[in-house]
């Protein structure tokens, strides 16, 4: 089991770590120093017996034994910090690793993924294998080392009491295997309910002003107390079901014990034993049944971690979007959909109730112009701007940036032609300058200024405590909404991307900041191929083109005055929208 794990750790992290190899060698070297004593011991019993011990001989055992325990000391100063440098080590790429494998898959993926088991994955999965790989290995292996060197040294002193000695642990490792066995359910089922309840904890404290407000505590509370009752009754499943094997482990390794006393009265009373060697293996008998219970008992978070490993590596398993073995770079800006079909559901039997989200559309967006996507909810315009963004792939057609296929171009690459501005704005722990820099990360303090200013951002940021230093909590909680906005934006304008997707920015901020933030796009859109998510047609009648989509299917193009003289459904849009700007409260 320990050679399967430890396979398994290196093809999680990708590499072998020389250092931890090191560590493991002096751990076996501090079992063997830890049996060594037990030849002295040995030596000492014949003299004692034999009537031959003087006071010199005592110091010399003495001291032999007290070299033995320092040198023993000394392999684990030495092997620890191997182990825990190499562990972590590797368990660092590791992560790495799964973060990096996390970015090319697509987001079709995340949105299957219950955010607490993906979550139990990448923190207490990977936090028990690290720990088995820096704190529990190296004394796993010393642990078992000792008591074979120590079963060794009785068979070359008495191999038939060192077979009484070994009699009773081929059954008491029969029945240890049974506990595991019998604990594989429990343990899933553990599994299970701690991503579920991480869930529910997740879901509880995001929406804990929605459960304020709506009154709806007590239910959710059921809910809560529902997954943390099963977690708690999954927990105790674990430690109960194995329990019984786990104590068949201990008594027949003490029955091995009680069989090495009888036996060994025998052969002292026909002759054939002397008692310095049977008191010596009545001593070491102990520690040899100790140490391998210590052991039987660890095999059971070898397991755990076993499984841990195994949901982990599901995770680099999965299927991640294709990359071109030779890139090609875009000649131009302009993007055409070619008769693309895309669809979020895959399976035959989700397609027959979720329709395609974009169907058959061909378009041309031309470069340097601003082209506005409208239409009823359910359009698919966040669709039609994801996927030129390449955060899924098509179906079926293609999407060609410059006249290249985004596939064919590479996602790092297609990532340096595309900067993006949504209407939901992420902002990550950290300073406000470096959320700026995140669109450029080797950008000077005076380009983040430059851009804030362009942005419409500096002066708000330097009325911040520290200024463009002043760290933001998660999420910028601490910020308008408009002010997020505008951060966005200057990253977009930091990152000096040729082409632009908008999602609505100013759809769910106040008036005053409406303002600034459509100076601050005015500034980012110019001389740059724009293609923005419109809610508020009257933002984007000024356009170069429009496209209106209903259903997945693009059912008019053209500018705002074309579109208004086809009294479709844009038109029609138009004028319910100029009619709700009328409406007004009125008293009873």
């Amino acid at each position: 089991m320990i050679r399967e794990l430890m396979q398994s750790g290196f093809r999680l992290s990708g590499l072998r770590d020389a250092r931890l190899l090191r560590g493991l060698t002096w751990a076996v070297a501090e079992g063997l120093l830890a049996a060594a004593p037990c030849l002295l011991l040995y030596l000492l019993l014949q003299g004692v017996f034999a009537g031959s011990l003087t006071p010199a001989y005592i110091w010399t055992y003495g001291l032999l034994m007290a070299m033995c325990v320092m040198l023993r000391m000394l392999a684990a100063r030495i092997g620890m910090p191997l182990i825990f440098s190499g562990a972590y080590a590797m368990m660092g790429q590791a992560r790495l690793r799964i973060a990096d494998h996390l970015r090319t898959l697509p987001m079709g993926w995340f949105g299957r993924q219950r955010s607490g088991d993906l979550g139990a994955r990448l923190t207490s999965d990977l936090e028990l294998v690290e720990h088995l790989w820096s704190h529990f290995l190296g004394v796993f292996v010393s642990g078992l080392a000792m008591p074979v060197f120590l079963v060794l040294f009785l068979l070359w002193i008495d191999w038939r009491l060192a077979l009484v000695v070994l009699a009773g642990i081929p059954l008491a490792l029969l029945a240890l295997a049974w506990s595991q066995r019998v604990a594989a359910r429990p343990s899933t089922r553990m599994m299970t309910a701690s991503s579920t309840a991480q869930s529910a904890l997740l879901e509880y404290v995001q929406g804990i002003a929605v459960i304020r407000s709506f009154g709806r505590f007590g239910m959710v509370w059921q809910h809560l107390q529902t997954d943390l009752h099963e977690h708690h009754q999954a927990l105790l499943a674990v430690e109960i079901k194995p329990a019984p094997w786990l104590a068949a482990y201990g008594f027949l390794l003490e029955t091995g014990y009680l069989c090495l006393v009888l036996a060994g009265a025998w052969w002292l009373a026909d002759g054939t034993l002397t008692p310095s060697t049977l008191l010596l293996f009545l001593v070491l008998a102990l520690p040899v049944y100790r140490q391998l219970f210590e052991v039987g008992l660890s095999t059971l978070m070898l397991r755990f971690a076993r499984r841990a490993l195994t949901r982990i590596e599901h995770i680099l398993h999965e299927e991640t979007m294709p990359e071109p073995a030779t890139p090609k770079a875009p000649q131009g800006h302009d993007i055409v959909f070619d008769h693309v079909h895309f669809a979020y559901a895959h399976d035959d039997e989700q397609d027959q109730t979720h329709p395609p989200a974009l169907f058959d559309l061909s378009c041309r967006i031309p470069a340097r112009q601003l082209t506005a996507v409208v239409g009823p909810s359910g359009a698919g315009k966040s669709t039609l701007v994801h996927l030129i963004a390449r955060l899924w792939d098509v179906d079926d057609g293609a999407i060609r940036v410059g006249g290249v296929d985004v596939r064919d171009i590479g996602t790092h690459a297609l990532h340096q032609q595309v900067a993006m501005v949504f209407q939901d704005v992420l902002l990550f722990s950290g300073t406000v300058l470096d959320n700026i820099r995140i669109g450029k990360p080797d950008a000077s303090r005076e380009d983040v200024i430059e851009a804030a200013w362009r942005a419409q951002a500096h002066d708000f940021i330097e009325a911040l405590p520290q200024g463009y230093d002043t760290v933001l909590d998660e999420g910028g909680a601490t910020l308008s909404g408009g002010e997020r906005q505008r951060l966005s934006i200057a990253r977009a304008l930091l990152k000096d991307a040729p082409v632009l997707l908008l999602d609505e920015a100013t759809a769910s901020v106040d008036p005053s900041a409406e303002a600034q933030i459509q100076r601050a796009i005015a500034e980012l859109a110019r001389g740059r191929t724009v293609v923005v998510i419109a809610h508020h047609l009257k933002n984007v009648r000024y356009a170069d083109q429009i496209l209106v989509l209903n259903k997945g299917r693009l059912i008019e193009q053209g500018t705002h005055a074309g579109l208004l003289s086809q009294n479709g459904l844009y038109a029609r849009m138009w004028t319910r929208q100029q009619q709700a700007q009328q409406w007004r409260l009125r008293a009873a």
